[in-house]
């Protein structure tokens, strides 16, 4: 597995528009610009908070009270999301709901459950500092393909991935530097992180996010990729 890479992200990106991820209503063709950060930008949303209550998370400020909120939130999604692709669930290639979409329909892509997990865990009070959501490929022994992941520092200052596709959630945080789980034969390799301020690329090679968007792949046999569960 792939190790040493910074997950906070090394370069910021100031391309941040999405020009193809949401249509106006009725058309299938008529694409809305949109920044990137506005899918971390429900923090404050009555939606997200009213969300948080249905999770028993821990009051008390105490040590180990964070990491435990984080998986927590993890699960919540997990059991709330199930994975479908956007061409089954709305006829379009790349179609990427906000936060309090995904909660309504309780289902979503990579893309979408990652967006919803990031924005819970910031609307819990976890800082900015420690979440990112993380745009990338994801090496199988079928290939490698596009996908989105959320990854969160923990309390001992420890990157933790967080894959949002899953079923059901290990009993504890993983670290995401390797990514091992048992019988896991996949591999991370991030691109671009973002929360809710900046978009950072990740590495010493800094693509364009317009290139990396062409290349990720989009296909329905591809996107199944994000449902293959890792343990």
């Amino acid at each position: 597995m792939a190790t040493g890479f910074n997950w906070a992200g090394d370069a910021i990106v100031r391309d941040t528009v999405m020009w193809d991820k949401r249509t106006v209503i009725g058309t299938s063709g008529l694409y809305i610009p949109t920044d990137i950060r506005a899918w971390l930008s429900s923090t404050k949303s009555e939606v997200i908070l009213r969300s948080l209550q249905e999770i028993d998370l821990p009051s008390a400020r105490e040590p180990g009270t964070f990491d435990l909120r984080a998986w927590k939130i993890w699960d919540y999604v997990a059991n709330s999301v199930q994975y479908i692709t956007d061409k089954n669930s709305f006829g379009l290639e790349d179609f990427w709901l906000f936060p309090e979409e995904t909660l309504v329909l309780h289902k979503g892509d990579c893309e979408d459950s990652s967006f919803l997990l990031a924005t819970l865990l910031l609307a819990s009070g976890i800082s900015e500092h420690c979440v990112r959501v993380v745009l990338g490929r994801v090496s199988t022994p079928d290939g490698a393909f596009g996908h989105a992941w959320v990854v969160y520092q923990n309390e001992l200052g420890r990157w933790c991935l967080l894959e949002a596709t899953l079923d059901a959630v290990p009993s504890q945080l993983t670290p995401a530097d390797p990514f091992i789980m048992p019988g896991n034969q996949y591999q991370y390799q991030p691109q671009f992180c973002l929360n809710g301020i900046h978009l950072w690329s990740i590495g010493a090679v800094r693509p364009q996010m317009a290139e990396y968007l062409k290349t990720r792949g989009r296909t329905q046999v591809k996107q199944k990729a994000c449902k293959k569960r890792v343990f």
